[in-house]
């Protein structure tokens, strides 16, 4: 019985212990794709600026082309979205918390389409024209934002543009 009771130490030690790794080797997997995740926000984030080059500007005009002025703070919101996640997984108020994010960005690219006013300015819809006035332009709401203003095609006064986004931020708000 002695021997049965040491070895059924040794096994919960043993179980014990390799939980103990999972745990350590699971954060350091999170850690490492944190890291991995940091610097590509940092080429992103230096691929706006023209620090990179050619290859740099190809990738900005992309980020300009979907996401319009705020290309420039795309790649810092990815990575703290990311993080968000890391350290809330599980959490099943986290997912509804990062899709309101994602509205929320969604939102403030529709408000900066509708100031810049590329759908007001073209007498059809191409989304192909859309893509290119705001990667050569780096302003405007990008495509994903222009695709939803132009899909509502009203003419839009000023004080009804804000009207607009003002009630659509609060509802938003209430995600």
């Amino acid at each position: 019985t002695g021997r049965n009771t040491a070895n059924q130490r040794t096994e919960r030690t043993t179980r014990k212990r390799t939980e103990e790794e999972m745990v350590q080797e699971s954060a350091m997997f999170h850690e490492i794709e944190l890291i991995l995740l940091f610097v590509a926000m940092l080429f992103l984030f230096c691929c706006n600026f023209g620090i990179i080059g050619p290859v740099g500007n190809t990738i900005s005009g992309v980020l300009f082309g979907l996401f319009g002025v705020l290309a420039y703070v795309a790649p810092v919101l990815l990575f703290l979205a990311a993080a968000f996640w890391f350290a809330n997984e599980g959490n099943p108020n986290a997912l509804r918390k990062l899709v309101a994010g994602c509205v929320l960005f969604l939102m403030l690219g529709i408000f900066c389409e509708l100031f810049a006013g590329h759908t007001a300015q073209m007498e059809s819809y191409s989304a192909k024209t859309l893509y290119e006035a705001c990667r050569d332009g780096k302003a405007g709401g990008g495509v994903l934002a222009e695709v939803y203003v132009s899909f509502y095609n009203i003419p839009w006064k000023p004080s009804e543009r804000c009207l607009w986004c003002c009630s659509v931020r609060l509802s938003a708000s209430f995600c």
